[in-house]
This record gives C-alpha cells, structure tokens and sequence, in this order.
C-alpha cells in the first residue's frame, strides 16, 4: 500500500481549499495545487475526493440526516456506492472523511467489482445500523451495467427478510436518476447525488463504526 505523504498532503489541502473558497474550478485549482506540490494521481484524487469550498460542504453537511433520525423516513441507498466504501474499510484500504461530512474511498473499483466475502460483511455492517434504527422502509438501487448487480441485489433483498426489515433491492440502468427523483433520505457519498437531494445520510460511515478494525483513514473535516 502506497504511503501518503501527509505533511505534503496538509499543505495542499490548505491552498486547494483557498482557491475553492475564491471561486476557482475544480479541476483548475486542483492541477495548479498538483502542480506546485509535484502530487502523483493518488495525491490529486485524495484531495479531489476529500476537500471542497467551504459554503459547498456546509450545504452537504447541512442537510445531513443523524442516524436517529433514520426511523422517521424512508431510506434509498445508492447501493454499490455504499458497499463499495464499507468494503474498502474492510480490507484496510485508504478512506477520506471530506470537510463536507461524509466518506468516501478511492479504490476505483466500480466498474470491475465482483462479490466477494468482503461484500457478505460489508452488508452485515450495514444492517447492524439499519436493525438498530429502523427506517420505515429501505430501498437499495444498484447499477446494473456493473457485473452481478443482479446477484448482489438478491443478497440484499435476503438481508432485508432476515433482519425482518421491509424493502426491496433493485439493479437499475442510471440508479442515480431514482435516488435524485426519491423521497426520503439519501445514502450516498456521490457529490452530484448529495447536492441533489433535500436530505443526505452517509451510511457507510455508520456502518464503518461496527467494523472490528481501525480503518485506514485521511481526514480533512478539520478544514471546515
């Protein structure tokens, strides 16, 4: 596993999130800071994936769920998103907790994941949350142009019966359009989804707190 270098890291985080917060693209910003530090991909991605203006992360984490809250509303869950994240708690693999509130990973597995017994875990994390606050009902939408989508979502839809939870687990074609269309809370940690919904949930980061290790973490809520 590649080791960070996180005094370098620190330091670009600081002027990347400047030059946010003072109206500069994404991508411009993030290739002069890149640039000036000499950051190697991984760098510019944990940065990328783990810092935003400051006004962008108070809107995200504003309209953040607590997890006690869960009971009150249905739940969509954007399914790979989330497993995928809890997933690369499991196997000790790098995490970022955002200045925006939520978790995310950089594993960049999407489109070559398959199920494996990490997965089985990943899913008896996540329902040790859902089984101690209940939503009214829990919907999971997949990707289906992801390999095993289907298989993944019979295993979902297994958990739910057996944890006796109402819900169902669906792979769809853009499951993103029907999380943005849903009502409820959202659990996602994808940007575009969080900024367009009413109510966010990070339920990989909940779910990562039931994990029987420490996880390998970089975490920039520091910077507000």
């Amino acid at each position: 596993m590649k080791v960070l270098d996180q005094e370098k890291l620190g330091r670009a985080a600081a002027d990347f999130l400047y030059l946010l917060d003072r109206g500069y693209p994404r991508r411009t910003g993030l290739q002069l800071v890149g640039n000036r530090y000499n950051l190697d991909a991984l760098h510019r991605e944990v940065l990328h994936r783990g810092v935003f203006a400051r006004r962008e992360a108070a809107e995200r984490r504003n309209r953040l769920v607590e997890v006690e809250n869960l009971v009150d509303f249905m739940l969509l869950v954007d399914g790979h998103n989330v497993l995928i994240t809890v997933e690369s708690g499991l196997a000790g693999r790098l995490l970022i907790a955002a200045n925006d509130g939520v978790i995310r990973d950089v594993a960049g597995v999407s489109h070559r994941y398959r199920i494996s017994s990490l997965t089985h875990e990943a899913i008896d994390s996540i329902f040790q949350t859902l089984q101690k606050y209940p939503p009214k009902e829990t919907l999971f939408f997949l990707d289906a142009p992801i390999r095993q989508s289907g298989e993944l979502a019979a295993a979902l839809r297994s958990a739910l019966k057996n944890c006796n939870l109402p819900g169902d687990a669906q792979a769809l074609k853009v499951p993103e359009s029907r999380l943005i269309r849903g009502e409820g809370v959202i659990a996602s940690s994808d940007s575009a989804v969080l900024d367009g919904v009413q109510r966010g949930f990070d339920l990989a980061a909940t779910a990562i707190k039931y994990l029987p290790k420490s996880i390998n973490l970089i975490d920039f809520t520091y910077l507000g």
